[in-house]
């Protein structure tokens, strides 16, 4: 499947599956320097989606003589379609086993490392950045439109849910998925709605852990955040609250933090209009970290 945007990929793109260490096999994809690599970055995708959705994002990369690897989570995008579970995330530590064990397999001797999420893959990163095993020996984090806290509370919802979840916990229930909330770009939105790796699906006890997860941050997590970290959140975003972004920014003791604020963008912030505008953002930090 080709990506949503499209540009001319000078750099090799290369497919391929791995198994991980209890025996799931997972999509990857390298998104490969034009030369030799100055830095690489593992990228955690949103839910829902899948890593092709990023072929132009990770070609602008590639251009910069950045290398990009990333895979389909559990669950999601062929990683889903070749176990046949679509929506059977794994449990929350298993996630964050699998970036362990990814950063470690594509680490390269000399060269700076960076871990990039975007909305729950944000989460994850984030996450990472307070607790996980590798963190102090990556070069930083590029965390777009974390999944934090919702922008909208549903609690009569979410008492719902915790209450099933004691009753049916592996129950898959459907998700509202807006492609409009994405971005402004109607191309974007047909393309969403006609994607077959789309799944907008989860059992009951991860969407509860997601939740208790995330929230965590804001209330402890955040005081072992201490790599440089850059943080960026579209004021439009109907998925996702920026302001719970600016808040974590706010309390993480960080020495070397950024925070950006896109007016007016909405959750996907790379398929906004602006897009280049943001990709560049994101490449200008990682490159000054890597000149540094």
């Amino acid at each position: 499947m080709t990506g949503y945007n499209q540009e001319a990929i000078t750099g090799e793109v290369v497919e391929q599956w791995i198994t991980t260490k209890d025996g799931v096999p997972m999509y990857t994809k390298t998104w490969k320097a034009i030369s030799s690599p100055i830095a690489t970055v593992i990228f955690i995708h949103g839910f829902g989606e899948h890593i092709s959705r990023y072929d132009y994002v990770f070609s602008k990369f590639s251009n910069k003589n950045i290398e990009v690897f990333s895979y389909d989570q559990r669950g999601f995008g062929k990683t889903a379609v070749k176990n046949k579970n679509p929506g059977e995330l794994g449990t929350w530590e298993q996630n964050l086993n699998d970036i362990t064990d990814i950063i470690i397999a594509q680490r390269k001797p000399g060269i700076p490392q960076f871990l990039m999420g975007q909305s729950m893959g944000g989460g994850l990163g984030l996450h990472y950045a307070s607790y996980g095993p590798e963190k102090d020996n990556l070069a930083g984090f590029v965390i777009s439109a974390p999944f934090i806290t919702l922008k909208k509370s549903y609690p009569t919802l979410f008492k719902l849910g915790k209450f099933f979840n004691k009753i049916i916990p592996n129950y898959h229930i459907p998700l509202p998925v807006k492609h409009k909330d994405m971005c402004h770009d109607p191309v974007i939105h047909k393309k969403a709605r006609n994607d077959p790796l789309f799944s907008a699906s989860c059992p009951i006890n991860r969407i509860i852990t997601m939740i208790y997860e995330t929230k965590s941050l804001l209330e402890s997590k955040y005081v072992t955040i201490t790599s440089p970290i850059y943080i960026c959140h579209g004021s439009g975003d109907p998925v996702t609250s920026h302001e719970s972004s600016k808040e974590l920014y706010e309390k993480i003791p960080s020495q070397d933090k950024t925070f950006r604020l896109w007016p007016g963008l909405r959750h996907e912030p790379h398929n906004e209009f602006e897009k280049d505008q943001v990709i560049d953002d994101y490449l200008q930090w990682i490159l000054a970290r890597v000149n540094a």
